[in-house]
């Protein structure tokens, strides 16, 4: 029997450093996640604009820095997608409203292209009564949404607020439990049979 020591209990320790030299910037992204998610889920539709402009600021900020990276590390594959990503932010903070159909209708429509896919693939699947049903919904959902994009809102609203609800207390755990070796951790001390 063998002891070994090991400086973490992390699958990646570099990426816990970098989590661990960013914890401010996470604290303040985990707080706003978590208090927009409970705005939405008390006022949906009121807060809709607002967190679209949100995250339409954090996907620019977002691209911005994957621009710049891409220009200092001269990889220029990641400029199109970069740039494409800063006009998504500007349109997300310019017009939130059209943002929001816009995306509902694009939803809709990748339901029912998703949808029409369940329903040709029936024939080859062993649980044809689910995909058949599961297709059947999806092209439903997709024609509702595009159909009439604001009574899909408030559903959109509601779903949007859940996941920054989950995404912020994911960010606040990830803060408050972070432990990094060296930095206020801890060993953990295993034995391995041969």
């Amino acid at each position: 029997m063998q002891n070994q020591t090991y400086e973490s209990n992390f699958i990646f320790p570099r990426r816990m450093l970098f989590f661990h030299a960013n914890r401010s910037a996470l604290l303040i992204r985990g707080l706003v996640f978590f208090i927009l998610g409970l705005i939405g889920l008390f006022r949906p539709i009121g807060s809709l604009a607002a967190v679209t402009v949100i995250l339409g600021i954090f996907l620019l900020l977002d691209a911005m820095g994957a621009l710049f990276l891409s220009f200092a590390c001269r990889r220029f594959s990641g400029v199109f997608w970069s740039l494409l990503l800063c006009a998504a932010g500007i349109a997300m903070i310019v017009r939130p409203v059209e943002a929001d159909v816009l995306l509902a209708v694009v939803l809709g429509v990748w339901m029912i292209a998703t949808g029409v896919g369940e329903l040709l693939s029936v024939h080859v699947s062993p649980s044809r009564f689910f995909l058949f049903g599961s297709g059947i919904l999806s092209i439903l959902i997709g024609i509702l949404l595009v159909a009439a994009p604001f009574a899909g809102l408030a559903a959109f609203s509601t779903i949007v607020a859940v996941l920054l609800l989950i995404s912020g207390i994911e960010m606040l755990v990830l803060v408050f439990g972070l432990r990094v070796p060296g930095l206020g951790g801890g060993k953990m001390n295993r034995d391995k049979t041969n």
